[in-house]
């Protein structure tokens, strides 16, 4: 008598159409897999206010962004000068260029902008396991001047549109892209005590990523649907914006123009803090009571699909040193979706303030958008916003 399961199998067999049916292939092919280093050019030491080159050249390879990191040596003047919170703080800026020359992203205040992220999703237990030290983090209780003083190795991921992307990247095709990290100065990026000079060095700076060789049918299959249609990737990106904020009770307006908004944050800084160098730059300042936000156009939008209308309750500002403001403006849709004609509009997001004194502080916002990046047979690239 046959098994029970072999009845049901037998029965599934002849019940289910052949495209319902699957079945492991008898071969199948193998992919190899290996960690590369792409070294920065120049160097091999950086001083703050330098930029870094790294070059990531075309190869018959797939990048996994998701194993892709930045990594370097860094350590501060002397014993008397720490790192801020998170190594991040001596990015100041990252851009990307194509082969060609061509801007394909540009990442400003990268470090203020990572620092938040950070603040909001890094819990303290993570900050004091080991990865969390690979990425510049102090643990409970270290000497942070002791531990920034001397030379260590960091690991970082690194948050971009094309580096950070859901896929892998076909190096091939991108044709060879450049880039780019700029060194903050050092009393953006450290903290001091004794009235010392903040001050920095970074070594030895590589991209490692771990690449998967193709074989040359799959190269051969690639470059045939390459040179009928291009490469399409899809990311997120951000733009930065100063806003004004001089007057009590006032209403900040960040207007951007980009074909989809995906979410804000708004970061806001006392001066005095900013120009104290025994003092960490990126703290927050809670300098009001209660905030709203609110979205409105600033023109019509011949008809796109404006996304469903945002609360305006009040919020209460929450605790000194942690505050920003943040908003997703995602459900199932971002708030402006269309063709690339939308660029020409803008969408102000309206963040209403409620304070009784004048502030005297420093607010940076940035603006979540989708960006779409076409590498073209011919190694022109498109891009849109």
């Amino acid at each position: 008598m046959s098994s029970t399961n072999a009845q049901f199998s037998q029965v599934l067999s002849k019940t289910l159409p052949p495209e319902m049916t699957f079945n492991l292939p008898k071969e199948s092919v193998y992919a190899e897999r290996q960690t590369v280093q792409f070294t920065a050019q120049g160097g091999p030491e950086f001083a703050p206010g330098n930029t870094i080159s790294v070059l990531l050249p075309p190869r018959n390879d797939m990048m996994d962004t998701h194993c892709t990191f930045l990594q370097f040596s860094a350590k501060t003047a002397d014993a008397n000068v720490a790192f801020c919170d998170s190594i991040f703080s001596i990015i100041d800026r990252v851009r990307v260029y194509s082969a060609g020359g061509a801007l394909l992203e540009e990442l400003p205040y990268y470090n203020l902008r990572q620092r938040i992220e950070a603040d909001v999703t890094v819990p303290q237990h993570l900050k004091d396991s080991c990865l969390g030290v690979a990425q510049g983090y102090f643990a409970t209780g270290a000497d942070r001047f002791a531990v920034s003083s001397g030379l260590h190795r960091y690991m970082l991921p690194i948050k971009s549109a094309l580096l950070s992307n859901q896929k892998h990247l076909p190096m091939k095709y991108l044709g060879g892209i450049c880039v780019e990290f700029t060194l903050a100065p050092g009393a953006d990026a450290c903290v001091v005590k004794n009235n010392a000079i903040p001050s920095y060095s970074v070594k030895d700076v590589c991209i490692v990523s771990d690449l998967i060789k193709l074989n040359d049918q799959q190269i051969a299959v690639m470059d045939a649907a390459f040179k009928k249609q291009g490469l399409k990737l899809y990311g997120t990106t951000y733009n930065h914006h100063f806003l004004n904020y001089s007057v009590p009770n006032s209403t900040l307006n960040v207007s951007d123009r980009s074909a989809s908004q995906k979410d804000v944050l708004v970061s806001f800084r006392d001066n005095a803090v900013l120009n104290d160098n025994a003092k960490d730059s990126f703290l927050r300042a809670k300098t009001i009571a209660t905030y709203q936000f609110s979205i409105k156009l600033s023109n019509a939008f011949h008809g796109h699909v404006i996304g469903a209308g945002m609360s305006v309750d009040k919020y209460n500002a929450p605790a000194e040193g942690t505050f920003c403001i943040g908003r997703n403006l995602e459900s199932s849709r971002t708030i402006v979706s269309g063709d690339k004609s939308c660029k020409s509009q803008a969408v102000d997001m309206q963040i209403i303030l409620t304070s009784s004194t004048v502030p005297n502080q420093r607010v940076d916002a940035f603006v979540g958008v989708d960006i779409v990046y076409e590498f073209l047979p011919t190694g022109e690239v498109n891009l849109y916003k």
